[in-house]
């Protein structure tokens, strides 16, 4: 069989399963992040600015990447 005899492999397939992937893992991440900040959250030892700023930081993030899809659309 000769290279030329091969069907051209569909791109749109490997692009949905790629986007499909980086979806499940960024929600995977994501509930990660989120369990560790609960866990923070909760924690006697963690001093109260501390978690005032990791709480700051979440609600920056969030807003940033609203930001960044609502300039991709």
């Amino acid at each position: 069989m000769s290279k030329n005899s091969k069907k051209p492999v569909n791109e749109g397939l490997f692009g949905s399963a790629r986007k499909f992937t980086d979806a499940f893992f960024d929600g995977l991440k994501a509930n990660a992040i989120n369990h560790a900040l609960a866990n923070a959250k909760k924690s006697k030892t963690l001093p109260m600015p501390i978690k005032d700023k990791m709480d700051s930081i979440q609600k920056l993030s969030k807003e940033l990447e609203q930001m960044i899809k609502d300039y991709e659309s």
